[in-house]
């Protein structure tokens, strides 16, 4: 029926911000890209070189335009504040029947989430279609040290003080932002959310992700559930299932550690439970295991089962 209205994704320091657009068939085009500028000082280099592929890309397929958001880390409101200002002029021509695609590759789940507020609650849009670009596996950890722990803006919650707190923390490999969550919240009891099965059956993937969270997974209030790495449907269920055995009695806070597709599920459930409270751990620092990975499967999202390309 034409093109699409709006192409959204993000240059990152990570190979896989720009497969969805690079694969995409010849039919496609766009209205108008708009490109995230996520600043990360360390990796500039990989940064600029991702954005001009991207704007190379889109340039190709964009019938009126490409616009550039330069934000900042710590500050997802700023660039959501940029996005707001040049709504007006790439906003889809029917509110009605939006035809929107966002690529979540490149964007940290802090920025996620607020991309996914303003498109689907803000501006009413409903669930635009997702991409999400895998990664090639490797045994070391994403992040160094945590920087700071915060609410992400519009998924506060409604948090009694009169109640004790359930934890729900999808793991990775990222037990010290994980960690700290905990430690901070000295939850009543917590359900850690692993990763299984693998993607391709990869039990390497499981165990490595256990060993990098064994103290947390090893203390007596801390139990396991299990969800699939991109099928944002079945962690919403998984969560639900959560909330039904506690609901009324416990404040429910959630740490998204885990993949994108996982965090995409946790705003699925979020959308449905205002009263939950979303959190997260800004990392001290990024470590070159995120440029030394090669991207993988572009799949779209979501579906069940997952359609890849």
């Amino acid at each position: 029926y034409g093109p699409d209205d709006l192409f959204i994704c993000c240059a990152s320091f990570e190979q896989r911000g720009v497969s969805s657009i690079a694969k995409m068939g010849p039919d496609f085009w766009t209205r108008f890209g708009v490109i995230f500028v996520i600043e990360e000082p360390l990796y500039k280099r990989q940064i600029d070189t991702n954005l001009f592929r991207l704007q190379n890309g889109l340039a190709k397929r964009a019938t009126e335009g490409v616009f550039v958001i330069s934000c900042q880390r710590e500050n997802p409101l700023d660039g959501l504040n940029q996005l707001r200002d040049i709504w007006k002029k790439c906003q889809p021509k029917n509110p009605d029947e939006p035809f929107i695609s966002v690529d979540i590759s490149g964007f940290t789940k802090i920025y996620l989430f607020g991309l996914l507020h303003y498109l689907v609650i803000e501006q009413n849009l409903g669930i635009p279609r997702l991409f999400h670009t895998t990664q090639t596996y490797l045994p070391t950890r994403l992040t160094k040290g945590v920087d700071q722990i915060a609410t992400i803006p519009n998924f506060f919650g409604n948090i009694s003080l009169e109640k004790q707190t359930v934890l729900v923390l999808s793991l990775g490999f990222e037990p010290e932002r994980s960690l700290a969550v905990w430690k901070h919240f000295n939850p009543w009891k917590t359900f850690a959310l692993l990763t299984n099965p693998p993607r391709a059956g990869n039990a390497d993937y499981l165990k490595y992700a256990q060993d990098n969270n064994s103290y947390l997974l090893s203390q007596p209030s801390v139990e396991v559930r299990h969800v699939p790495p991109d099928n944002p449907y079945a962690v919403k269920s998984e969560l639900e299932s959560i909330y039904g055995e506690i609901k009324g009695s416990f404040n429910m806070v959630i740490g998204p550690f885990g993949t994108k597709p996982q965090a995409v599920g946790v705003f699925l459930f979020c959308m449905e439970h205002p009263k939950v409270q979303v959190v997260y751990a800004f990392p001290g620092n990024y470590t070159r295991s995120y440029v030394q990975r090669k991207a993988g499967d572009t799949l779209l999202l979501p579906l069940s089962p997952v359609v890849k390309t």
